[in-house]
């Protein structure tokens, strides 16, 4: 089985949902196979799922991570 970031599916699937957000992965993401499907993980937290085939066609959920990870901060005038 390729590494999930040599799966084209796989990788279109997290860059369509990055773009579409506005969001972007750091240099130092991992990808880890899971029972049905991908975690995008920064320092060993999961940021997205990818879903796998047949369950389901690629789709990216957010966790409970990806604010604090991939979403900046506003910063706000004083």
């Amino acid at each position: 089985m390729r590494a999930p970031n040599e799966n084209p599916l796989v990788m279109g699937a997290i860059h369509t949902y990055l773009k579409n957000n506005g969001l972007s992965l750091p240099d130092d993401v991992r990808y880890e196979y899971i029972i049905d499907g991908v975690y995008v993980l920064i320092d060993d937290k999961p940021v997205l799922r990818v879903g796998l085939p047949p369950v389901s066609n690629y789709p990216v959920r957010e966790t409970e991570h990806t604010n604090r990870y991939l979403r900046g901060r506003k910063t706000v005038a004083v």
